[in-house]
């Protein structure tokens, strides 16, 4: 008995030492874990406001002020967590204070770039941000590392304290055959509780492994649909935002097929811009709007293999043998629709990663509706609004091109300067409105009758210009009087009326290779035109 309750003694107090060690692990790692939180929501702010500055999107604001506002806590909470250990008091006070300082520095640039713009806030990251920055760093990782040493003693205690059992157990093994006779049906029940334990305890260590791949799987795709995210906004074209794409997701979703479809300009389809892996079951090259539930519903729509679910009809029958799941994930942005994602694999897991796909779809869409954006503004700064030709700044820049273009071939160039005769009368006498109808009407005859490669421009007021590369003289001088001849049958209506017949002078001059530039061609293109005009009008001068 007196043995029996040695052993049961230190047994306890053994246990006790372990539990003690084990809430003193479980402490210092909640402590690493703090330090790991309040690091990750500083970049998560640092990188919120570097989006706002880059983007001037307000929600990326929005997402700073949210970790900006966690930081205290996390602080706050690490300082009561080493309130025990002085040193790491200390510690915890100057990652306090350098955090401080970091904010001042991420506010003074947000006010920098409100005031003056990007480009100031571009030179606020200045060598003092860079050595904060890093001084967080290093005092965090002081925090770990000395975490880790105890971490480290405190595990040769628990060992110890293993040790004592161990010793403790084999010690009471001699008595314990002593006495096998009477407390033998009670060791058989403890072995067998005891090896349920153990399988039980194997299944939660399976199932612990199991979920920690699948954090660190999802660390590592949510790092890469990050850094998916960051290239999406340095893309140029559609091109490249869809190749980026079509790697990202074959990259994420290797055992699946994908096809990603962009609505045309006219709306009537979606059609296909790329492919990648091999489909459960295909798709239609060009799909119409009412074919997707994707697209009818303006949601995802997720087909399970097994599951009684309407199967989008542009999806083709799937082979008897064949477990299709598939899924489609519209791309909208600002409430337009911009096309969808067709997914399609025999794998189940496919749909257990959508989370992915649909914030990668997101990020897609963004970046095609700032590409329509951009090229929309782009035809704006050189297209002129009334007539819709080109305006006179593309003028000078193409003249250029295309004289340095000629210049190297050795081929020639031609140029037209027209002017409508009488204008300012028929402007005086219809008004500015109807004046503006005949100009558009005569922008539109004169993109009609240039060629393909001609530059049509409005050069100002009711002159025109346009450029002829690789034209000789005569050819220009013939397509000149067919525009002459065509403005004569002009006719516009203007208010339910139909405005008078107007004519239109036109000069022509011819490049002289390589001993003239562009405003020296503009002037004697100009010159011819005015001996049109001393000439009765309503006809062509070369110059």
């Amino acid at each position: 008995m007196a043995v029996f309750v040695a052993i049961g003694v230190g047994v306890l107090l053994g246990a006790q030492r372990f539990i003690a060690d084990a809430n003193q692990v479980a402490h210092t790692n909640e402590v690493i874990a703090n330090v790991d939180a309040f690091e990750a929501r500083l970049r998560d702010a640092e990188a919120a406001q570097r989006g706002y500055l880059l983007t001037g999107n307000i929600d990326y604001l929005a997402a700073y002020q949210v970790n900006r506002e966690q930081l205290g806590p996390l602080l706050d909470r690490l300082a009561a967590l080493v309130s025990d250990n002085p040193q790491q008091q200390a510690r915890a006070g100057g990652l306090r204070d350098l955090s401080d300082r970091r904010i001042e520095q991420v506010e003074a640039n947000l006010e920098r770039y409100r005031s003056a713009g990007l480009s100031a806030a571009q030179v606020g990251l200045d060598q003092d941000v860079l050595q904060v920055s890093s001084d967080i760093r290093n005092q965090a990782r002081q925090l770990r590392d000395r975490e880790r040493e105890l971490l480290v003693a405190r595990d040769r205690s628990s060992r110890r304290s293993a040790d004592l059992l161990r010793a403790l157990a084999l010690l009471g093994i001699p008595f314990g055959i002593l006495v096998i006779g009477l407390v033998y049906w009670r060791l058989v029940g403890e072995i067998r509780r005891r090896a349920r334990a153990e399988r039980a305890n194997a299944e939660t260590h399976r199932r612990l492994l199991d979920s920690v791949q699948q954090l660190e799987r999802q660390s590592a795709d949510l790092a890469e649909l990050n850094r998916y995210g960051g290239l999406l906004l340095s893309c140029a074209s559609t091109e490249e935002a869809v190749q980026l794409t079509t790697q990202l997701l074959s990259h994420l979703l290797p055992a699946a097929g994908g096809t990603l479809y962009r609505i045309r300009a006219s709306h009537d389809y979606a059609e296909e811009l790329a492919h990648w892996g091999e489909h459960a079951s295909h798709s239609a090259a060009m799909v119409a709007p009412a074919q997707c539930w994707a697209l009818r519903r303006g949601q995802p729509h997720l087909l399970h293999s097994g599951r009684e679910t309407l199967r989008c009809e542009h999806i083709e029958p799937p082979a008897i043998h064949v477990a299709l799941n598939a899924a489609c994930i519209p791309l909208a942005a600002q409430g337009t629709q911009l096309g969808f994602i067709y997914l399609s694999s025999q794998d189940p897991a496919l749909l257990e990663r959508m989370d992915l796909v649909q914030a990668a779809a997101e990020h897609l869409s963004m970046a095609l509706h700032n590409l329509q954006l951009q090229e929309r503004l782009r035809l704006q700064s050189i297209r002129e609004p009334l007539t819709g030709l080109f305006n006179r700044r593309y003028l000078e820049e193409s003249l250029a091109r295309e004289l340095a273009r000629c210049g190297r071939r050795g081929l020639p160039l031609s140029l037209m300067m027209l002017d409508l005769d009488h204008f300012k009368a028929f402007n005086d006498l219809h008004g500015h409105p109807g004046g503006d109808t005949l100009l558009a009407a005569f922008g539109q005859l004169l993109a009609q009758h240039a060629r393909a490669e001609d530059i049509a421009c409005r050069y100002g007021g009711e002159e025109f210009t346009l450029i002829l590369p690789e034209a000789e003289a005569d050819a220009a001088l013939a397509i000149a009087r067919r525009l002459v001849e065509a403005v004569r049958q002009l006719r516009v209506r203007h208010l339910g009326h139909e405005l008078p017949a107007v004519t239109v002078s036109i000069g022509v001059a011819s490049w002289r290779s390589g001993s003239e530039d562009g405003e020296s061609l503009l002037h004697r293109a100009d010159e011819a035109l005015y001996r049109a005009k001393r000439a009765g009008r309503d006809r062509v001068e070369l110059a």
